[in-house]
């Protein structure tokens, strides 16, 4: 839904919505809907902090639109939490929250009188075009991009909600983490560019300013979170050289993780002039740095396949992501109902934690058959020790094999998943009228209609599921 649309008159599943813009002059044109049954307090509302650039909306003259109207849209929207990234603001990039869901994202402004920005219809055209390929392209294949979630525009300034990496910035990190743990961050970076290049196209101001963490745990999955600069009009017969800069960028970013120094103009050329007086020269880190320095065409994504250290190491954190989550197996038994649920609330409240678990499942699916088995689940979470008890608890329908929607509800965090706020939600996205439809379920999963229907009359004596049998049902599972 669009920052100014009603989340009851635009009932789209997170997976289907598309970028869009919601102009200052669609606000006249929204319906007075019924309150959202969900409205927790939160910090003050966007409309309230005036002197914050990213909040203040003002009504173009030339229109009509009441002042009060745009306020109470954006207000039933987002809340202001932080008015800055946790740090120096130079990117005019704040912290809100959804009034609804509660999920925390980040808004950027982009003000319509940029001078940076020679042609400004032009480039928020390309991130609104831009993002789909993004959302619907490289996101199959990569979870690294933080693409635009909705893009808003007063008479002043456009704002690009994005999603928000708790995490912080990847800068914070640098001296302070092993080298295999930087490599390791490298190599998503590595997997983000290949797909950008893929398409023909480059980032062209690449730092490590460009990429923050996705959370705060110790996995270290990083985020591309300036995708603005992939979106403006490119020079296409310079494309070979910028893309070759890309990677010079990554060997400095390499570089600035483990040492912690400062990157200048000179310093790829004292790497390069100077490298036997570093104390380091001999690293398999520092050899990746002088490799992607040195490089001379993109062969490099394919030398990287074949270096058996390099492989090793991404190995390494990968099994141990994998292990980390179903090491947490809940053996309690779910019905088929209930593990469609739980699918879908997945996809509302953990899409990107499910991005990373399904990119697990595709890079072990080594025969492409869309199941996985036992020795490729054990060479997925990277240790033999209980792999058959392991097996047979995802292994759910008991088939032998392990489909792509077993492999994440068993990977499933339960006692995130189900609480109260959680479920009101879900259950609100899934109801018409008070109960359950299970043509909703589609919108969010691949899923057995009949099934659904079929357990939900044979468990309550109805079709109809409530929201107080729903809320009891899934509780069940904790």
């Amino acid at each position: 839904m669009g920052l100014c649309q009603s989340n009851r008159n635009s009932r789209k599943s997170f997976a289907a919505k598309k970028l869009h813009t919601q102009s200052d002059t669609n606000i006249q044109n929204k319906s007075k809907g019924k309150e959202t049954p969900i409205r927790p307090k939160t910090q003050p509302t966007l409309n309230t902090i005036l002197k914050d650039h990213f909040s203040t909306i003002k009504t173009p003259i030339a229109i009509g639109t009441s002042k009060r109207m745009i306020k109470e849209a954006l207000a039933k929207t987002y809340s202001v939490l932080n008015q800055d990234f946790g740090y120096p603001n130079y990117d005019n990039v704040g912290i809100i929250q959804h009034n609804v869901t509660g999920q925390v994202r980040t808004a950027k402004t982009i003000l319509k009188e940029d001078e940076s920005i020679n042609d400004m219809d032009q480039y928020i055209n390309n991130i609104r075009e831009n993002n789909l390929v993004i959302l619907f392209i490289l996101q199959e294949s990569s979870p690294h991009f933080n693409n635009a979630i909705e893009l808003f525009e007063d008479f002043k300034c456009y704002y690009v909600i994005q999603q928000y990496c708790s995490g912080g910035k990847l800068n914070n990190l640098c001296g302070k983490i092993e080298e295999d743990n930087a490599i390791y961050i490298i190599s998503q970076i590595l997997d983000t560019l290949k797909e950008i290049h893929s398409l023909n196209n480059y980032h062209g101001n690449l730092s490590i300013q460009s990429f923050a963490l996705q959370d705060q745990s110790n996995n270290h999955y990083v985020k591309l979170i300036d995708i603005y600069p992939v979106f403006q009009v490119k020079e296409k017969y310079d494309v070979q050289r910028n893309q070759l800069n890309d990677m010079k960028a990554v060997g400095l970013i390499l570089f600035q993780l483990i040492t912690n120094k400062p990157i200048t103009k000179q310093t790829a050329e004292m790497i390069l002039k100077k490298p036997k007086d570093l104390q380091y020269r001999h690293s398999f880190w520092f050899l990746l740095v002088i490799q992607f320095l040195e490089i001379k065409n993109l062969s490099i994504y394919d030398n990287l396949l074949q270096n058996s250290n390099y492989q090793k190491i991404i190995k390494k954190y990968q099994s141990q992501y994998a292990e980390s989550i179903f090491s947490k197996i809940q053996v309690k038994k779910a019905s088929y109902l209930q593990q469609q649920i739980i699918l879908v609330m997945n996809k509302m409240f953990f899409q990107e934690r499910q991005n990373q678990i399904q990119r697990i499942f595709l890079k072990n699916d080594t025969n492409h058959n869309g199941t996985l088995q036992k020795e490729e689940l054990k060479n997925a979470l990277g240790y033999e020790e209980d792999i058959d008890e392991i097996f047979d608890q995802i292994d759910i329908d008991g088939n032998g094999k392990i489909d792509m929607n077993e492999f994440i509800f068993t990977s499933c965090d339960r006692a995130a998943l189900l609480n109260e706020f959680n479920l009101n939600i879900a259950f609100y996205e899934l109801q018409r009228k008070g109960f359950v439809i299970t043509s909703q379920f589609s919108k969010y999963i691949s899923c057995d209609e009949d099934k659904i229907e079929s357990e939900i009359a044979s468990k309550f004596n109805s079709k109809k599921l409530n929201k107080q049998d729903f809320i009891k049902l899934m509780m069940e599972l904790l």
